[in-house]
């Protein structure tokens, strides 16, 4: 069973080549090794001092057995967090976890990341706080992607009903003469209205739209 207690500065690009090999039989439990590994070969560029392109042209032909995503995996958990936690929970879960914490700026910790608290979105829109330590790869993934997508604001039904209103007036009053266009977006909890491309020579007719889609009743608001 291949073990390495720390990364030694006079191994070759060589022995790190076939220590990664070997520990690739162990499985995901050697995952931090092999990243550690990968960091070493990476960070003191052994690669490119041996002639190649790149670290990642290095190991695409000589680490057939690990993609360049895995080994990219490997090496951000390997620096992130030390082997027993690695071993916990797995690579995968915890770069789950990085990506929470870049989305969401709270503070990583690396020695205890069970105990971190995590926004996990439900099926009916609820959000339950739960320790990363209860929580699946999936569910971490989706926290994540509720962070980075915020909830879109919606406009107010009564402003909406305006809204159809105003598109309705402009059409009859502008259909065959302006390609006048309606467009609104919500500020501060308001909800803005722009026209455009109305003619000056039609800013009577635009007011007159205007008038009659204030003047319109909002039987919508109420459904």
């Amino acid at each position: 069973m291949a073990v390495i207690q720390a990364v030694g500065t006079d191994m070759t690009l060589e022995q790190i080549r076939d220590t990664i090999n070997s520990l690739i039989q162990q499985g995901n439990t050697a995952a931090h090794q092999i990243g550690t590994l990968y960091n070493h070969v990476v960070d003191r560029k052994l690669a490119e001092l041996a002639g190649h392109k790149s670290a990642q042209e290095y190991f695409s032909k000589n680490v057939k057995a690990l993609s360049q995503s895995t080994l990219t995996v490997y090496g951000t958990v390997a620096r992130n967090f030390p082997e027993a936690i690695c071993t916990h929970f797995g690579v995968y879960t915890l770069r789950a976890l990085l990506r929470y914490v870049e989305a969401t700026g709270i503070v990583l910790d690396r020695g205890n990341p069970g105990a971190m608290l995590i926004d996990v979105p439900q099926d009916d829109g609820k959000v339950v706080n739960k320790p990363f330590a209860e929580c699946s790869v999936d569910e971490v993934e989706r926290a994540t992607k509720a962070k980075k997508t915020p909830a879109p604001v919606r406009v107010p039904v009564p402003d909406r009903a305006r809204l159809l209103f105003f598109e309705d007036s402009l059409f009859r009053n502008f259909d065959g003469v302006a390609p006048v266009r309606l467009s609104s977006r919500t500020q501060d909890g308001k909800t803005l209205l722009s026209v455009q491309d109305v003619p000056v020579s039609e800013v009577a007719r635009l007011l007159k739209a205007l008038q009659e889609g204030m003047n319109a009743e909002p039987t919508l608001a109420a459904k």
